[in-house]
């Protein structure tokens, strides 16, 4: 008897050998999973059917994109195409939208199931990252159909799991992860190569994380910030997504519970909020937002609703501090 799991593979796996045209995507400002889960899906089908024609779209991450680049494409390029996102919580969120109703639409996901926006939507929680859903995907095909992996994916896909779990730092790695890291480097691609490069920063990024540590503040016992506004970026010469990668610097904080980056986007501001124990995934829903519970992104209109959004933090972490009878040293 096989698992729901098993089924949504099965679905999957059937769509793909059924269309001749596949057409992968992301979300929008991607990270290193979101550029490895949705290489990975590419490479695993180009390998294994080198006759389909296969597409990946998305703006490049200057950081990144030493991965890979993505193509542009047309509405043309859209029909009788399979569609498949990666990474991707909600529909908003997935980064070019040019494909129609007519399209199939299968979402590969980690996040709480917020928004099922594909035909089939396969969404496990539990793993650590896309990528390691994918390998798990890929595992059942391995089995069942004898399907193969190539170095290229390999790469793609231990890349990913390192990023969404800080080099396994962070409460989302599994045994099961370790498991999957530890066949992923017995590939052939230099795994500490791999990591250099994902270090490698520019001097402006070098000059703003020196400006994170200057700038942020503590809000209330357990909980710090930093504003980023549009003349912050413009002076070090960093972009939203940047800024972003510089959020879990404060992780190592003395008491710090939960903290956030609130950056400015002109429109409207958007948080970039962690945390060490309380969860905050419910808080970034009220805002507009989601993600998982340790880990997770919303949008306020202004700097006074993002206030109320550290009040509700605030109240958060004193719950969480309280509930787990925990006494700051400070």
């Amino acid at each position: 008897m096989t698992t729901n799991y098993e089924n949504l593979y099965e679905e999957i796996f059937q769509k793909i050998k059924e269309n001749d045209r596949i057409i992968i995507h992301r979300h929008e400002r991607p990270d290193p999973d979101a550029y490895g889960s949705q290489g990975a899906m590419y490479q695993i089908i180009k390998e294994n059917f080198p006759e389909k024609t296969l597409i990946t779209v998305g703006k490049d991450s200057p950081s990144l994109d030493f991965l890979f680049k993505n193509s542009e494409v047309t509405e043309e390029d859209y029909k009788e195409a399979l569609v498949i996102v990666t990474d991707t919580a909600n529909f908003p969120r997935i980064d070019g939208k040019l494909f129609t109703k007519n399209n199939f639409l299968i979402k590969i996901d980690h996040h709480p199931p917020l928004d099922n926006y594909g035909s089939i939507n396969l969404v496990d929680t539990e793993v650590s990252s896309c990528s390691e859903l994918i390998y798990n995907f890929y595992k059942y095909l391995n089995k069942k159909y004898n399907i193969k992996l190539n170095d290229e994916a390999a790469k793609l896909l231990y890349l990913g799991i390192v990023g969404d779990t800080g080099r396994f730092l962070f409460p989302n790695t599994s045994n099961n992860t370790l498991k999957v890291a530890s066949e992923l480097i017995k590939y052939d691609f230099n795994m500490s190569a791999l990591l250099d490069k994902m270090e490698i920063i520019s001097e402006n990024i070098m000059r703003f994380r020196a400006f994170i540590f200057e700038n942020y503040d503590v809000y209330q016992d357990g909980v710090a910030y930093l504003k980023i506004t549009k003349e912050d970026m413009d002076k070090y010469g960093v972009d939203p997504g940047e800024v972003s990668t510089g959020v879990n610097l404060l992780r190592s904080l003395q008491d710090l519970y939960a903290w956030c980056f609130a950056i400015d986007e002109g429109n409207k501001v958007r948080v970039r909020i962690r945390s060490k124990g309380p969860v905050i995934n419910t808080l970034a829903e009220k805002y507009a937002g989601g993600g998982h519970p340790l880990a997770s992104g919303a949008t306020v209109k202004n700097w006074e609703e993002f206030d109320d959004l550290l009040d509700d933090m605030a109240r958060v972490v004193a719950e969480y501090l309280k509930e787990n009878n925990i006494k700051l040293e400070n």
